[in-house]
């Protein structure tokens, strides 16, 4: 099992917002020494008893050619 610690310094945005009977959080993170790369984004919810994460990754090449097209990714999904 692969745990990681959390690193407030690596939390650079957050936002909560309302979508119909749903909450979302939202997270930006720039995480230099993860393995899926140093830039996150990720959505969640929770509906039921069912919590849904949404998260888009990416290295710093990726990050620099793609960075509206992931966070438009991120701001598209819903439940």
């Amino acid at each position: 099992m692969l745990l990681s610690r959390y690193d407030p310094d690596e939390l650079l945005e957050t936002k909560v917002e309302k979508r119909g009977d749903l909450t979302y959080y939202n997270y930006v993170l720039e995480t230099p020494f993860a393995l899926t790369g140093s830039h996150n984004l990720a959505k969640a919810t929770a509906k039921g008893n069912t919590v849904i994460l949404f998260v888009v990754s990416a290295n710093e090449k990726q990050w620099q050619a793609n960075q509206k097209t992931l966070k438009a990714m991120l701001d598209s999904f819903e439940v």
